[in-house]
């Protein structure tokens, strides 16, 4: 078989970001070590590439497309149809898409086979973003975004949702096919050692208001009146929202907590697993997620997770089994869920063990790569059946 994925990807598979990035580059290796031949489609997002490059790297050859920077409501469909007239000339038996915009276009496009795996929810995620205040131009991109989704979606056969949350919103809003699969997570996270060290919290987030990191410190500064050896690491890049950053650093320095908190900013893969290692605990106090790859690599790593319950993150997190699901808005109580794991090394380690059990069962990539190629096979089928 011949797969084609589209979504972003990095050029450095040692520097990979979150969320469908490292989807897209798990289920990529995951494809070719079940001996699939891997195309991947995607498009240089840096703006600097003057033409189109194809190159393979580590058995996977990758498309890298010169990203047209023309009005949003021009370019994404100009970007669409240079995606779907390089699938065509790859030729693959099924396009997979990795999101529902540009590239589900694309790939809808290409009049291929195609399977589109929605990663957020991006009405869900506007409604945030507007809670903080934001101007008409950014109000009118968010609603032609929302518009564009619902416009690939009424037109895909095969969707895939990375969570039951995903498929509850999105079913009364297409007709395709709706298979539950979950992200892959990296095998390396699986086999990690557990070298926690004493009161040690991660955060594996970018510093931005739809992550609440600013709430997290809160929680934090709570937790530090009755643990003062409590330290918190911020992995994650500060440059999105510059000024919400900024806040964040000003609540750390009037609260005496420089030496508590350490902003890390974004790390490499080898560095943000010895991360996962060391910390005792992952707390995510968003105020919007859908299925966070943060959470399911600290389950892979055996780590309880301390996260709020918005999204589908109760689908992910087992309250009082692998973590403990709080609420965005209630710093004490997130407080005292991140002491409870932290002072208790017995109920720590028996969550860590809970958490690993359940992400080899769902996230390990080999498993997660079968019941794609499940999909795929449904897809193309239903091509051929309906051509004939």
């Amino acid at each position: 078989m011949r797969v084609a994925l589209l979504g972003p990807y990095s050029g450095d598979l040692s520097r990979v970001g979150g969320g469908p990035e490292a989807v897209v580059v798990q289920l990529a290796h995951g494809l070719r070590r079940a001996g699939v031949e891997v195309h991947v489609v995607t498009l240089d997002f840096t703006g600097q590439q003057a033409t189109d490059i194809t190159a393979e790297a580590e058995g996977v050859t990758v498309h890298r497309l010169r990203l047209r920077r023309l009005p949003r409501w021009t370019g994404v469909r100009i970007n669409a149809r240079s995606l779907a007239r390089r699938l065509r000339t790859i030729a693959p038996d099924v396009a997979h898409a990795h999101s529902a915009g540009t590239f589900a276009d694309g790939a809808l496009g290409s009049g291929l086979p195609a399977v589109i795996t929605v990663h957020g929810v991006i009405e869900q995620e506007a409604a945030v973003v507007r809670q903080r205040g934001i101007s008409w131009r950014e109000d009118v991109a968010w609603r032609y975004e929302a518009w564009y989704e619902r416009h690939c979606l009424r037109r895909s056969r095969d969707v895939i949702a990375i969570s039951p949350y995903v498929a509850d919103f999105y079913r009364g809003l297409t007709d395709a096919r709706m298979s539950l699969v979950e992200n892959p997570v990296a095998r390396a996270y699986f086999d990690l050692p557990d070298q926690a060290q004493a009161a040690t919290i991660l955060c594996a987030a970018r510093v931005i208001h739809r992550k609440n990191v600013l709430g997290l410190l809160h929680a934090f500064a709570r937790l530090r009146q009755q643990m003062p050896e409590a330290r918190l690491r911020l992995a994650g890049e500060t440059t999105s929202e510059p000024s919400y950053a900024e806040q964040c650093r000003q609540f750390v320095a009037a609260n005496g907590l420089d030496n508590a908190v350490d902003f890390l900013g974004w790390l490499d893969e080898t560095a943000l697993r010895a991360e996962y290692s060391r910390c005792r605990a992952l707390a995510l106090l968003s105020w919007q997620e859908t299925a966070p790859v943060a959470i399911e690599q600290a389950m892979a790593a055996g780590k309880p997770v301390v996260a709020s319950d918005v999204g589908g993150v109760r689908y992910l997190v087992e309250d009082g089994a692998t973590g403990y699901v709080v609420q965005a808005d209630d710093s004490a109580g997130q407080a005292t869920a991140l002491q409870r794991v932290l002072a208790d090394d017995m109920l720590r380690r028996s969550m860590g063990a809970a958490a690993r059990g359940a992400a080899l069962a769902r996230f390990h990539p080999d498993q997660v790569t079968a019941q794609t190629l499940a999909v795929y096979e449904q897809a193309i089928a239903s091509q051929r059946s309906s051509q004939s």
